[in-house]
Protein backbone atom coordinates (compact mmCIF):
# COMPACT_ATOMS: atom_id res chain seq x y z
CA UNK A 1 0.00 0.00 0.00
CA UNK A 2 1.42 3.59 -0.54
CA UNK A 3 1.77 5.71 2.27
CA UNK A 4 -1.16 8.24 2.85
CA UNK A 5 0.11 11.80 1.43
CA UNK A 6 0.12 14.59 4.24
CA UNK A 7 -1.25 17.68 3.36
CA UNK A 8 2.13 19.81 2.54
CA UNK A 9 3.16 16.29 0.54
CA UNK A 10 0.33 16.75 -1.92
CA UNK A 11 0.67 20.59 -1.96
CA UNK A 12 -3.41 21.00 -1.68
CA UNK A 13 -6.69 19.37 -0.19
CA UNK A 14 -9.29 19.22 -3.53
CA UNK A 15 -12.58 20.32 -2.40
CA UNK A 16 -15.33 18.43 -3.27
CA UNK A 17 -17.70 19.67 -6.26
CA UNK A 18 -21.42 19.89 -4.57
CA UNK A 19 -23.62 17.38 -5.57
CA UNK A 20 -26.85 17.20 -3.19
CA UNK A 21 -27.91 20.82 -3.51
CA UNK A 22 -28.73 21.54 -6.67
CA UNK A 23 -27.11 25.51 -8.18
CA UNK A 24 -29.10 28.32 -8.64
CA UNK A 25 -30.28 29.07 -12.50
CA UNK A 26 -27.70 31.02 -14.36
CA UNK A 27 -27.64 34.89 -14.96
CA UNK A 28 -29.51 34.20 -17.93
CA UNK A 29 -32.79 33.13 -16.64
CA UNK A 30 -32.65 30.65 -19.53
CA UNK A 31 -33.55 26.74 -18.19
CA UNK A 32 -34.34 23.72 -19.93
CA UNK A 33 -36.15 20.86 -18.48
CA UNK A 34 -36.15 17.11 -20.51
CA UNK A 35 -38.33 14.56 -19.74
CA UNK A 36 -36.74 10.97 -20.75
CA UNK A 37 -39.87 8.22 -20.75
CA UNK A 38 -39.59 4.44 -21.77
CA UNK A 39 -43.20 3.15 -22.76
CA UNK A 40 -41.92 0.39 -24.83
CA UNK A 41 -38.27 -1.11 -23.82
CA UNK A 42 -38.55 -3.49 -26.60
CA UNK A 43 -38.64 -0.90 -29.27
CA UNK A 44 -35.60 0.49 -28.36
CA UNK A 45 -37.24 4.05 -28.84
CA UNK A 46 -36.70 6.56 -25.86
CA UNK A 47 -39.26 9.70 -26.16
CA UNK A 48 -37.76 12.81 -24.83
CA UNK A 49 -39.90 16.04 -24.06
CA UNK A 50 -38.33 19.33 -23.95
CA UNK A 51 -39.57 22.89 -21.85
CA UNK A 52 -37.41 25.39 -22.63
CA UNK A 53 -37.47 28.63 -20.74
CA UNK A 54 -36.10 32.34 -20.86
CA UNK A 55 -35.47 31.74 -24.05
CA UNK A 56 -35.51 34.88 -27.11
CA UNK A 57 -37.72 34.68 -29.86
CA UNK A 58 -35.31 32.71 -31.38
CA UNK A 59 -33.68 29.63 -30.24
CA UNK A 60 -31.10 26.66 -31.57
CA UNK A 61 -31.54 22.92 -30.28
CA UNK A 62 -27.82 21.43 -31.04
CA UNK A 63 -27.74 17.81 -31.00
CA UNK A 64 -23.92 16.95 -30.14
CA UNK A 65 -21.79 14.91 -32.90
CA UNK A 66 -19.73 13.46 -30.29
CA UNK A 67 -19.32 13.03 -26.77
CA UNK A 68 -16.21 13.88 -24.57
CA UNK A 69 -13.37 10.91 -23.79
CA UNK A 70 -14.16 8.61 -27.41
CA UNK A 71 -12.61 11.18 -29.72
CA UNK A 72 -14.64 9.93 -33.17
CA UNK A 73 -17.24 11.64 -34.81
CA UNK A 74 -20.88 9.76 -33.83
CA UNK A 75 -23.58 12.05 -35.12
CA UNK A 76 -25.76 11.52 -32.39
CA UNK A 77 -28.60 13.17 -34.21
CA UNK A 78 -28.71 10.37 -36.71
CA UNK A 79 -30.79 8.79 -33.84
CA UNK A 80 -33.48 11.51 -33.46
CA UNK A 81 -36.98 11.23 -35.22
CA UNK A 82 -40.30 13.06 -35.77
CA UNK A 83 -39.21 16.15 -33.78
CA UNK A 84 -42.01 18.77 -33.27
CA UNK A 85 -42.35 21.62 -31.38
CA UNK A 86 -44.99 23.79 -29.36
CA UNK A 87 -44.50 27.54 -29.02
CA UNK A 88 -43.40 28.68 -31.86
CA UNK A 89 -41.98 26.82 -35.56
CA UNK A 90 -38.97 24.58 -36.34
CA UNK A 91 -36.56 24.51 -39.08
CA UNK A 92 -33.66 21.57 -39.67
CA UNK A 93 -30.93 23.87 -40.17
CA UNK A 94 -28.48 20.89 -40.80
CA UNK A 95 -27.60 17.58 -40.06
CA UNK A 96 -27.64 18.30 -35.87
CA UNK A 97 -29.66 21.45 -35.69
CA UNK A 98 -33.02 22.65 -35.41
CA UNK A 99 -33.98 26.49 -35.60
CA UNK A 100 -37.09 27.76 -33.21
CA UNK A 101 -38.93 30.79 -34.12
CA UNK A 102 -41.71 32.74 -33.37
CA UNK A 103 -41.25 32.03 -29.42
CA UNK A 104 -43.36 33.94 -27.69
CA UNK A 105 -42.96 34.88 -23.95
CA UNK A 106 -39.71 32.90 -24.05
CA UNK A 107 -41.35 29.38 -23.94
CA UNK A 108 -41.27 26.68 -26.33
CA UNK A 109 -41.73 22.93 -26.31
CA UNK A 110 -40.54 20.17 -28.26
CA UNK A 111 -40.82 16.56 -28.58
CA UNK A 112 -38.96 13.83 -30.27
CA UNK A 113 -38.35 10.26 -30.04
CA UNK A 114 -34.62 8.64 -30.03
CA UNK A 115 -33.58 4.78 -31.40
CA UNK A 116 -31.37 3.44 -29.10
CA UNK A 117 -29.64 0.12 -29.93
CA UNK A 118 -26.52 0.02 -29.71
CA UNK A 119 -24.68 -0.90 -26.67
CA UNK A 120 -21.22 0.64 -25.13
CA UNK A 121 -20.19 2.72 -22.90
CA UNK A 122 -20.26 5.60 -25.11
CA UNK A 123 -23.62 5.09 -27.28
CA UNK A 124 -27.73 4.98 -26.10
CA UNK A 125 -28.77 1.43 -25.48
CA UNK A 126 -32.43 0.64 -24.53
CA UNK A 127 -34.01 -3.04 -24.10
CA UNK A 128 -36.56 -5.09 -22.34
CA UNK A 129 -33.68 -5.39 -19.49
CA UNK A 130 -32.30 -1.95 -19.16
CA UNK A 131 -31.60 1.87 -20.85
CA UNK A 132 -28.64 3.34 -20.80
CA UNK A 133 -27.17 7.10 -22.07
CA UNK A 134 -24.95 9.47 -21.46
CA UNK A 135 -26.42 12.96 -22.06
CA UNK A 136 -24.61 13.86 -24.77
CA UNK A 137 -26.49 10.83 -26.43
CA UNK A 138 -30.56 12.16 -25.61
CA UNK A 139 -30.08 16.04 -25.16
CA UNK A 140 -29.76 18.66 -27.42
CA UNK A 141 -28.62 22.05 -26.09
CA UNK A 142 -29.23 25.29 -26.71
CA UNK A 143 -26.55 27.20 -29.06
CA UNK A 144 -24.85 30.13 -27.83
CA UNK A 145 -22.19 32.44 -29.03
CA UNK A 146 -19.85 30.76 -31.41
CA UNK A 147 -21.91 27.65 -31.45
CA UNK A 148 -20.99 27.05 -27.47
CA UNK A 149 -23.70 25.33 -25.12
CA UNK A 150 -25.84 28.45 -23.91
CA UNK A 151 -25.42 29.52 -20.10
CA UNK A 152 -28.04 27.83 -19.10
CA UNK A 153 -29.30 25.40 -16.00
CA UNK A 154 -30.49 21.92 -16.95
CA UNK A 155 -33.19 19.64 -15.18
CA UNK A 156 -33.97 16.22 -16.23
CA UNK A 157 -36.73 13.76 -15.28
CA UNK A 158 -36.53 10.14 -16.18
CA UNK A 159 -39.66 8.31 -16.40
CA UNK A 160 -38.42 4.77 -15.61
CA UNK A 161 -40.24 1.75 -17.69
CA UNK A 162 -42.61 -0.43 -14.25
CA UNK A 163 -40.37 -1.68 -11.77
CA UNK A 164 -36.90 -0.08 -13.20
CA UNK A 165 -34.82 2.59 -11.04
CA UNK A 166 -32.55 4.77 -11.48
CA UNK A 167 -28.78 5.38 -11.10
CA UNK A 168 -26.85 8.50 -11.67
CA UNK A 169 -24.19 11.01 -10.11
CA UNK A 170 -26.41 14.28 -10.55
CA UNK A 171 -27.67 16.07 -7.47
CA UNK A 172 -31.61 14.96 -6.91
CA UNK A 173 -33.95 18.01 -6.96
CA UNK A 174 -35.61 17.76 -3.66
CA UNK A 175 -39.35 17.41 -3.79
CA UNK A 176 -39.44 16.07 -7.29
CA UNK A 177 -38.97 11.98 -7.87
CA UNK A 178 -36.61 11.09 -10.34
CA UNK A 179 -35.60 14.58 -11.30
CA UNK A 180 -31.91 16.03 -11.16
CA UNK A 181 -30.32 18.81 -11.77
CA UNK A 182 -26.77 20.33 -13.90
CA UNK A 183 -26.32 23.75 -13.84
CA UNK A 184 -24.23 23.93 -17.17
CA UNK A 185 -24.65 21.52 -20.70
CA UNK A 186 -21.23 20.37 -19.99
CA UNK A 187 -22.00 18.94 -16.71
CA UNK A 188 -25.36 17.64 -18.22
CA UNK A 189 -23.71 15.91 -21.06
CA UNK A 190 -20.93 14.45 -19.55
CA UNK A 191 -23.04 12.46 -17.02
CA UNK A 192 -24.45 8.49 -17.70
CA UNK A 193 -28.05 6.88 -17.17
CA UNK A 194 -28.63 3.38 -15.75
CA UNK A 195 -31.96 2.78 -15.80
CA UNK A 196 -33.29 -0.72 -14.88
CA UNK A 197 -33.10 -3.40 -12.43
CA UNK A 198 -28.97 -3.18 -11.78
CA UNK A 199 -28.35 -3.72 -8.09
CA UNK A 200 -26.41 -0.84 -6.08
CA UNK A 201 -23.81 -1.88 -3.95
CA UNK A 202 -21.94 1.10 -1.70
CA UNK A 203 -18.73 1.93 0.10
CA UNK A 204 -17.05 4.77 1.73
CA UNK A 205 -13.42 5.97 1.20
CA UNK A 206 -12.41 9.31 3.09
CA UNK A 207 -15.73 9.37 4.01
CA UNK A 208 -17.26 9.65 0.66
CA UNK A 209 -20.07 6.97 -0.60
CA UNK A 210 -19.66 5.04 -3.71
CA UNK A 211 -22.05 3.71 -5.37
CA UNK A 212 -21.19 0.57 -8.09
CA UNK A 213 -24.28 -0.27 -9.96
CA UNK A 214 -24.03 -3.97 -11.71
CA UNK A 215 -26.35 -4.54 -14.76
CA UNK A 216 -25.37 -7.77 -16.69
CA UNK A 217 -24.61 -11.21 -15.43
CA UNK A 218 -21.80 -13.34 -15.34
CA UNK A 219 -18.82 -15.21 -13.20
CA UNK A 220 -17.76 -12.33 -11.36
CA UNK A 221 -16.76 -12.29 -7.71
CA UNK A 222 -18.54 -8.92 -6.63
CA UNK A 223 -17.23 -9.21 -3.04
CA UNK A 224 -13.98 -8.97 -4.66
CA UNK A 225 -14.95 -6.32 -7.22
CA UNK A 226 -16.08 -4.14 -4.50
CA UNK A 227 -12.78 -4.82 -2.37
CA UNK A 228 -10.39 -4.16 -4.74
CA UNK A 229 -11.77 -0.66 -6.15
CA UNK A 230 -11.94 0.35 -2.93
CA UNK A 231 -8.51 0.10 -2.05
CA UNK A 232 -8.22 1.57 -5.50
CA UNK A 233 -9.71 4.77 -4.92
CA UNK A 234 -7.96 4.77 -1.53
CA UNK A 235 -4.45 4.70 -2.85
CA UNK A 236 -5.22 7.32 -5.58
CA UNK A 237 -7.17 9.36 -3.46
CA UNK A 238 -4.00 9.75 -0.74
CA UNK A 239 -1.22 10.12 -3.73
CA UNK A 240 -3.28 13.35 -4.86
CA UNK A 241 -4.50 14.73 -1.93
CA UNK A 242 -8.13 14.45 -1.47
CA UNK A 243 -11.36 12.92 -3.23
CA UNK A 244 -12.59 15.54 -5.61
CA UNK A 245 -16.22 14.83 -5.12
CA UNK A 246 -18.76 14.25 -2.47
CA UNK A 247 -20.28 11.63 -4.53
CA UNK A 248 -18.63 8.92 -7.22
CA UNK A 249 -21.10 6.42 -9.08
CA UNK A 250 -19.01 3.20 -10.76
CA UNK A 251 -21.24 1.52 -14.04
CA UNK A 252 -20.53 -1.85 -14.87
CA UNK A 253 -22.19 -3.40 -17.79
CA UNK A 254 -21.38 -6.90 -17.73
CA UNK A 255 -23.04 -9.06 -20.76
CA UNK A 256 -21.43 -11.46 -23.43
CA UNK A 257 -21.05 -8.14 -25.90
CA UNK A 258 -20.21 -5.66 -23.47
CA UNK A 259 -16.36 -4.18 -23.15
CA UNK A 260 -14.45 -0.57 -22.84
CA UNK A 261 -14.41 2.02 -20.84
CA UNK A 262 -15.60 5.90 -20.53
CA UNK A 263 -14.72 8.32 -17.74
CA UNK A 264 -17.01 11.04 -16.33
CA UNK A 265 -16.74 14.33 -13.93
CA UNK A 266 -17.72 12.24 -10.75
CA UNK A 267 -19.01 8.12 -12.46
CA UNK A 268 -17.68 6.30 -14.88
CA UNK A 269 -18.82 3.33 -17.32
CA UNK A 270 -16.73 -0.15 -17.20
CA UNK A 271 -17.88 -2.85 -19.87
CA UNK A 272 -16.77 -6.18 -19.80
CA UNK A 273 -17.72 -9.91 -20.86
CA UNK A 274 -19.79 -11.93 -18.48
CA UNK A 275 -17.32 -15.12 -18.77
CA UNK A 276 -14.22 -13.32 -18.73
CA UNK A 277 -13.92 -13.04 -14.85
CA UNK A 278 -12.56 -16.61 -13.51
CA UNK A 279 -8.76 -16.61 -15.16
CA UNK A 280 -6.60 -14.58 -13.00
CA UNK A 281 -5.11 -12.55 -15.84
CA UNK A 282 -8.66 -11.80 -17.00
CA UNK A 283 -9.64 -10.55 -13.76
CA UNK A 284 -6.49 -8.66 -13.67
CA UNK A 285 -7.23 -6.68 -16.89
CA UNK A 286 -10.79 -6.06 -15.51
CA UNK A 287 -9.44 -4.32 -12.50
CA UNK A 288 -7.52 -2.32 -14.72
CA UNK A 289 -9.77 -0.52 -16.78
CA UNK A 290 -11.65 0.36 -12.96
CA UNK A 291 -7.93 1.71 -12.28
CA UNK A 292 -7.79 3.51 -15.59
CA UNK A 293 -11.44 5.10 -15.73
CA UNK A 294 -10.90 6.07 -11.64
CA UNK A 295 -8.11 8.00 -12.08
CA UNK A 296 -9.57 9.92 -15.25
CA UNK A 297 -11.47 11.93 -12.16
CA UNK A 298 -8.19 13.51 -12.19
CA UNK A 299 -5.75 13.70 -15.35
CA UNK A 300 -8.55 14.31 -17.96
CA UNK A 301 -11.77 15.66 -16.01
CA UNK A 302 -9.74 17.98 -13.92
CA UNK A 303 -6.45 18.22 -15.25
CA UNK A 304 -6.16 18.55 -19.49
CA UNK A 305 -5.40 20.72 -22.16
CA UNK A 306 -7.48 23.95 -22.73
CA UNK A 307 -9.39 22.78 -25.34
CA UNK A 308 -11.19 20.11 -23.66
CA UNK A 309 -13.85 21.79 -21.92
CA UNK A 310 -15.69 24.31 -22.17
CA UNK A 311 -16.27 21.85 -25.32
CA UNK A 312 -17.63 22.52 -28.62
CA UNK A 313 -19.56 19.39 -29.54
CA UNK A 314 -20.53 20.06 -33.39
CA UNK A 315 -16.75 19.16 -34.33
CA UNK A 316 -13.83 17.93 -33.42
CA UNK A 317 -11.56 19.30 -30.60
CA UNK A 318 -7.91 18.57 -31.61
CA UNK A 319 -5.19 18.22 -28.93
CA UNK A 320 -1.69 17.09 -29.15
CA UNK A 321 -1.50 16.20 -25.50
CA UNK A 322 -3.94 13.22 -25.38
CA UNK A 323 -0.79 11.04 -24.77
CA UNK A 324 -0.73 12.87 -21.47
CA UNK A 325 -4.34 12.12 -20.52
CA UNK A 326 -4.64 8.56 -21.53
CA UNK A 327 -1.56 7.50 -22.28
CA UNK A 328 0.29 8.47 -18.39
CA UNK A 329 -3.76 7.07 -17.32
CA UNK A 330 -2.45 3.61 -18.99
CA UNK A 331 0.50 3.66 -17.44
CA UNK A 332 -0.58 4.72 -14.27
CA UNK A 333 -3.63 2.06 -14.33
CA UNK A 334 -0.74 -0.49 -13.61
CA UNK A 335 0.54 1.39 -10.49
CA UNK A 336 -2.42 2.05 -8.75
CA UNK A 337 -3.44 -1.54 -8.58
CA UNK A 338 0.13 -2.48 -7.65
CA UNK A 339 0.10 0.38 -4.78
CA UNK A 340 -3.30 -0.90 -3.85
CA UNK A 341 -2.48 -4.73 -3.35
CA UNK A 342 -4.59 -5.60 -5.72
CA UNK A 343 -1.60 -6.79 -7.92
CA UNK A 344 1.45 -8.25 -7.28
CA UNK A 345 5.17 -7.01 -8.20
CA UNK A 346 5.54 -9.65 -10.53
CA UNK A 347 2.45 -9.16 -12.38
CA UNK A 348 2.57 -5.10 -12.84
CA UNK A 349 6.46 -6.10 -14.49
CA UNK A 350 4.87 -8.97 -16.76
CA UNK A 351 2.01 -6.42 -17.57
CA UNK A 352 5.12 -3.37 -18.28
CA UNK A 353 6.86 -6.01 -20.20
CA UNK A 354 4.23 -7.25 -22.51
CA UNK A 355 3.41 -3.55 -23.10
CA UNK A 356 6.86 -3.18 -24.46
CA UNK A 357 7.42 -5.89 -26.37
CA UNK A 358 4.21 -5.53 -28.28
CA UNK A 359 4.70 -1.82 -28.79
CA UNK A 360 8.11 -2.10 -29.96
CA UNK A 361 7.57 -4.74 -32.53
CA UNK A 362 5.17 -2.19 -34.09
CA UNK A 363 6.68 -0.60 -37.35
CA UNK A 364 4.07 2.06 -36.76
CA UNK A 365 6.28 3.16 -33.68
CA UNK A 366 8.73 4.79 -36.74
CA UNK A 367 6.46 6.62 -39.06
CA UNK A 368 3.94 8.50 -36.21
CA UNK A 369 5.18 10.28 -33.20
CA UNK A 370 3.07 10.67 -29.80
CA UNK A 371 1.96 14.60 -30.47
CA UNK A 372 0.59 13.58 -34.05
CA UNK A 373 -1.20 10.32 -32.95
CA UNK A 374 -2.56 12.88 -30.49
CA UNK A 375 -3.81 15.41 -32.81
CA UNK A 376 -4.94 12.88 -35.40
CA UNK A 377 -6.82 10.23 -33.32
CA UNK A 378 -10.37 11.13 -34.81
CA UNK A 379 -9.52 9.83 -38.20
CA UNK A 380 -6.62 7.91 -37.39
CA UNK A 381 -6.86 5.78 -33.87
CA UNK A 382 -10.73 6.33 -33.94
CA UNK A 383 -10.92 4.78 -37.68
CA UNK A 384 -7.68 2.76 -38.02
CA UNK A 385 -7.78 0.35 -40.78
CA UNK A 386 -5.82 -2.22 -41.11
CA UNK A 387 -2.41 -0.61 -42.32
CA UNK A 388 -2.57 1.30 -38.96
CA UNK A 389 0.13 -1.09 -37.52
CA UNK A 390 3.10 0.06 -40.27
CA UNK A 391 1.92 3.74 -39.97
CA UNK A 392 0.71 4.37 -36.25
CA UNK A 393 0.91 4.53 -32.54
CA UNK A 394 -1.51 4.35 -30.46
CA UNK A 395 -1.61 7.64 -28.19
CA UNK A 396 -2.97 4.77 -24.84
CA UNK A 397 0.41 2.63 -25.10
CA UNK A 398 3.08 4.56 -26.69
CA UNK A 399 2.22 7.13 -23.99
CA UNK A 400 2.35 4.99 -21.36
CA UNK A 401 5.74 3.32 -22.62
CA UNK A 402 6.33 6.80 -22.50
CA UNK A 403 5.04 7.37 -19.16
CA UNK A 404 7.41 4.59 -17.53
CA UNK A 405 10.34 6.34 -18.91
CA UNK A 406 9.08 10.23 -17.86
CA UNK A 407 8.48 9.00 -14.39
CA UNK A 408 11.80 7.12 -13.90
CA UNK A 409 13.45 10.39 -15.40
CA UNK A 410 12.36 12.97 -12.81
CA UNK A 411 13.23 10.42 -10.01
CA UNK A 412 16.76 10.04 -11.30
CA UNK A 413 17.06 13.85 -11.85
CA UNK A 414 15.59 14.43 -7.94
CA UNK A 415 17.55 11.70 -6.74
CA UNK A 416 14.12 10.13 -5.80
CA UNK A 417 12.82 13.00 -4.57
CA UNK A 418 10.03 13.77 -7.06
CA UNK A 419 7.86 11.97 -9.58
CA UNK A 420 5.35 11.97 -11.91
CA UNK A 421 3.20 12.04 -8.98
CA UNK A 422 4.25 15.34 -7.45
CA UNK A 423 3.84 16.66 -11.60
CA UNK A 424 0.28 15.31 -11.28
CA UNK A 425 -0.89 16.82 -8.01
CA UNK A 426 1.01 20.08 -9.10
CA UNK A 427 -0.84 20.26 -12.07
CA UNK A 428 -4.24 19.49 -10.62
CA UNK A 429 -3.50 22.30 -7.85
CA UNK A 430 -2.77 25.12 -10.91
CA UNK A 431 -5.33 23.30 -13.73
CA UNK A 432 -7.63 21.55 -11.88
CA UNK A 433 -11.39 21.78 -13.52
CA UNK A 434 -12.99 24.73 -13.30
CA UNK A 435 -10.07 26.55 -13.37
CA UNK A 436 -8.77 26.80 -17.02
CA UNK A 437 -6.79 23.84 -18.49
CA UNK A 438 -3.29 23.87 -19.27
CA UNK A 439 -1.83 25.26 -22.53
CA UNK A 440 -0.64 22.74 -25.31
CA UNK A 441 2.79 21.68 -24.36
CA UNK A 442 2.19 23.35 -20.92
CA UNK A 443 2.36 19.77 -19.20
CA UNK A 444 6.09 19.21 -20.13
CA UNK A 445 7.13 22.71 -18.40
CA UNK A 446 5.68 21.00 -15.44
CA UNK A 447 7.20 18.33 -15.81
CA UNK A 448 10.53 20.06 -16.15
CA UNK A 449 9.84 22.16 -13.07
CA UNK A 450 9.23 19.36 -10.86
CA UNK A 451 12.60 18.03 -11.76
CA UNK A 452 14.14 20.96 -12.11
CA UNK A 453 16.09 20.16 -14.81
CA UNK A 454 15.17 20.22 -18.97
CA UNK A 455 14.43 16.91 -20.94
CA UNK A 456 14.39 19.11 -24.12
CA UNK A 457 15.84 15.78 -26.06
CA UNK A 458 13.15 13.80 -24.04
CA UNK A 459 10.32 15.23 -25.69
CA UNK A 460 12.14 16.05 -29.32
CA UNK A 461 13.21 11.98 -29.18
CA UNK A 462 9.86 10.44 -28.21
CA UNK A 463 7.09 12.93 -28.04
CA UNK A 464 7.59 15.05 -30.86
CA UNK A 465 9.82 12.72 -32.48
CA UNK A 466 10.11 8.81 -33.30
CA UNK A 467 13.44 7.68 -32.44
CA UNK A 468 13.50 4.21 -30.28
CA UNK A 469 13.16 4.02 -26.61
CA UNK A 470 16.17 3.63 -24.64
CA UNK A 471 15.39 2.01 -21.09
CA UNK A 472 18.81 2.01 -19.74
CA UNK A 473 17.64 5.12 -17.37
CA UNK A 474 14.33 3.32 -16.33
CA UNK A 475 16.42 -0.10 -15.60
CA UNK A 476 18.78 1.74 -13.54
CA UNK A 477 16.63 3.85 -11.41
CA UNK A 478 15.16 0.62 -10.04
CA UNK A 479 17.40 -1.87 -10.42
CA UNK A 480 15.72 -3.80 -12.93
CA UNK A 481 16.57 -5.80 -16.19
CA UNK A 482 14.92 -7.43 -18.71
CA UNK A 483 15.48 -11.45 -20.13
CA UNK A 484 13.60 -13.87 -22.34
CA UNK A 485 11.60 -16.74 -20.25
CA UNK A 486 12.75 -18.83 -23.57
CA UNK A 487 16.36 -19.05 -25.03
CA UNK A 488 16.94 -19.28 -28.63
CA UNK A 489 14.49 -18.20 -31.94
CA UNK A 490 11.00 -18.90 -33.39
CA UNK A 491 9.45 -18.43 -37.13
CA UNK A 492 7.82 -15.22 -37.75
CA UNK A 493 5.88 -14.24 -41.03
CA UNK A 494 5.17 -10.77 -39.96
CA UNK A 495 1.59 -11.45 -40.53
CA UNK A 496 -1.02 -11.17 -37.98
CA UNK A 497 -4.07 -13.46 -38.27
CA UNK A 498 -7.44 -13.35 -37.31
CA UNK A 499 -8.62 -16.86 -37.32
CA UNK A 500 -7.17 -18.21 -40.84
CA UNK A 501 -7.88 -14.34 -41.92
CA UNK A 502 -5.02 -12.24 -42.73
CA UNK A 503 -5.72 -8.77 -40.68
CA UNK A 504 -2.69 -6.77 -41.03
CA UNK A 505 0.84 -7.48 -42.72
CA UNK A 506 3.82 -5.97 -41.70
CA UNK A 507 5.47 -3.26 -43.75
CA UNK A 508 8.93 -5.15 -43.49
CA UNK A 509 8.08 -8.93 -42.81
CA UNK A 510 8.18 -11.53 -45.34
CA UNK A 511 4.35 -12.28 -45.75
CA UNK A 512 4.78 -8.39 -46.79
CA UNK A 513 7.64 -9.74 -49.15
CA UNK A 514 5.44 -12.78 -50.43
CA UNK A 515 2.55 -10.49 -51.31
CA UNK A 516 0.05 -11.37 -48.75
CA UNK A 517 -2.62 -9.17 -47.96
CA UNK A 518 -4.97 -8.17 -45.26
CA UNK A 519 -8.43 -9.94 -45.69
CA UNK A 520 -6.58 -12.99 -47.51
CA UNK A 521 -8.39 -15.90 -45.85
CA UNK A 522 -5.29 -18.95 -45.59
CA UNK A 523 -7.04 -22.36 -46.46
CA UNK A 524 -4.17 -24.80 -46.58
CA UNK A 525 -0.53 -24.94 -44.97
CA UNK A 526 2.07 -26.90 -47.27
CA UNK A 527 -1.05 -28.80 -49.52
CA UNK A 528 -2.80 -29.63 -45.76
CA UNK A 529 -6.11 -27.63 -44.78
CA UNK A 530 -5.98 -25.20 -41.90
CA UNK A 531 -8.87 -23.69 -40.06
CA UNK A 532 -9.13 -21.37 -36.95
CA UNK A 533 -8.05 -23.80 -34.66
CA UNK A 534 -5.25 -25.50 -36.45
CA UNK A 535 -4.01 -22.56 -38.71
CA UNK A 536 -1.91 -21.66 -35.10
CA UNK A 537 -0.47 -24.98 -34.51
CA UNK A 538 0.92 -25.64 -37.91
CA UNK A 539 2.56 -22.22 -38.07
CA UNK A 540 4.39 -22.92 -34.88
CA UNK A 541 5.91 -25.59 -36.25
CA UNK A 542 8.30 -23.49 -38.97
CA UNK A 543 11.67 -22.76 -38.42
CA UNK A 544 13.40 -19.62 -39.26
CA UNK A 545 14.70 -19.65 -42.75
CA UNK A 546 12.11 -22.76 -43.46
CA UNK A 547 9.57 -21.91 -46.72
CA UNK A 548 6.33 -22.38 -46.82
CA UNK A 549 3.43 -22.92 -48.98
CA UNK A 550 -0.18 -20.79 -47.91
CA UNK A 551 -3.03 -21.45 -50.09
CA UNK A 552 -5.72 -18.75 -49.77
CA UNK A 553 -8.22 -17.15 -51.31
CA UNK A 554 -8.46 -13.49 -51.80
CA UNK A 555 -11.56 -12.31 -53.25
CA UNK A 556 -12.94 -15.86 -53.69
CA UNK A 557 -9.73 -16.31 -56.04
CA UNK A 558 -7.41 -19.44 -55.09
CA UNK A 559 -3.91 -18.32 -54.97
CA UNK A 560 -0.79 -19.72 -53.21
CA UNK A 561 2.31 -17.42 -51.48
CA UNK A 562 5.43 -19.04 -51.20
CA UNK A 563 7.36 -17.17 -47.65
CA UNK A 564 10.63 -17.55 -46.31
CA UNK A 565 9.89 -17.47 -42.48
CA UNK A 566 12.08 -15.01 -40.79
CA UNK A 567 13.10 -15.18 -37.10
CA UNK A 568 12.01 -13.68 -33.92
CA UNK A 569 13.52 -14.19 -30.13
CA UNK A 570 11.47 -17.23 -28.74
CA UNK A 571 9.12 -16.84 -25.46
CA UNK A 572 8.02 -13.95 -23.48
CA UNK A 573 10.25 -10.54 -22.58
CA UNK A 574 10.73 -10.47 -18.82
CA UNK A 575 11.00 -7.60 -16.34
CA UNK A 576 12.35 -7.92 -12.94
CA UNK A 577 14.11 -7.06 -10.08
CA UNK A 578 17.79 -7.89 -10.50
CA UNK A 579 19.60 -9.70 -7.73
CA UNK A 580 21.93 -6.85 -7.06
CA UNK A 581 20.08 -3.13 -5.90
CA UNK A 582 21.83 -0.37 -4.99
CA UNK A 583 20.09 0.94 -1.77
CA UNK A 584 19.12 3.78 -3.51
CA UNK A 585 17.42 1.98 -5.96
CA UNK A 586 15.46 -0.07 -3.06
CA UNK A 587 14.75 3.13 -2.02
CA UNK A 588 13.43 4.39 -5.63
CA UNK A 589 11.46 0.69 -6.22
CA UNK A 590 9.78 0.83 -2.79
CA UNK A 591 8.71 4.82 -3.64
CA UNK A 592 7.61 3.96 -7.18
CA UNK A 593 5.54 0.46 -6.22
CA UNK A 594 4.18 1.35 -2.53
CA UNK A 595 6.08 -1.33 -1.17
CA UNK A 596 8.55 -2.04 2.15
CA UNK A 597 10.68 -4.02 0.07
Amino acid sequence: MAERASHSEAGFRAKPQARRKAKASPASGLSVHFSVSMPDPASHTFVIDVAVEGADDRAVLAFPAWTPGSYKLREFAKNVSSFSVRGGTSELLDKQRFEINAIKGGKFKARYTLYADELSVRTPHLDDTHGFFLGTNLFPYIEGPRGLPADCAYTVTIKPFRGWKVATSLPAVAGRPNTWSAASYDLLGDTPFEVGTHSVHSFKVDGVKHDVAVYGYGNFDLKRILADTQKIVQVQADAMGGLPYDYYLFIHHITPDSGGGLEHLNSCVCGWKSWKFKKEADYQSFIRLVSHEFFHVWNVKRIRPAVLGPFDYSREQHTKALWVMEGLTQYYERLWCARAGVTPEHELLASYAELIEREDARPGRKVMNLEDASWLAWTKLYLADENYLNTGVSYYSRGAQVGLLLDAKIRAATAGRKSLDDVMRLAMKRHGWPKPGFPERGFEAMCEEVAGARFTAFWRDHVRGTRELDYGEFLDVYGLEFKRDKPGVQADLGIKLDGTKVSAVHAQGPGRKAGLQPRDEIVAVNGHRVDGKSIDERLKELKPGERVTLALFRRERLETAQVTAASQPEGKLVLSRRKTQSAQQKKNCRAWLGTRV
